[in-house]
């Protein structure tokens, strides 16, 4: 992991689920066995390695809150509506 994509995974983690708005940690999207920490959505714990989550029930769950990439776009999304502080000065 490199220190840009921890700041990138830091980002993604202080969004909060974007399901539920609770604290997040960065679940990381697999597409075709790559595992990128660019690629990742901000999910609590339950939404993320719950009984009802992405990883154990990953169909159930992208039936009703959308598939990865859906949830990657919007995050995406949120990410370019908060600028890090780090940049608000430039």
């Amino acid at each position: 992991m490199t220190a840009a994509s921890e700041r990138h995974m830091q980002r993604v983690r202080e969004l909060g689920c974007l399901i539920c708005q609770r604290p997040a940690s960065a679940h990381n999207i697999r597409e075709e066995r790559i595992k990128d920490d660019w690629l990742t959505i901000p999910l609590c714990p339950d939404h993320h390695l719950g009984a009802f989550s992405i990883h154990k029930s990953k169909r159930q769950f992208e039936n009703i809150y959308g598939s990865e990439l859906h949830l990657l776009a919007e995050t995406i999304k949120k990410l370019s509506e908060n600028k890090p502080t780090y940049l608000l000065s430039k």
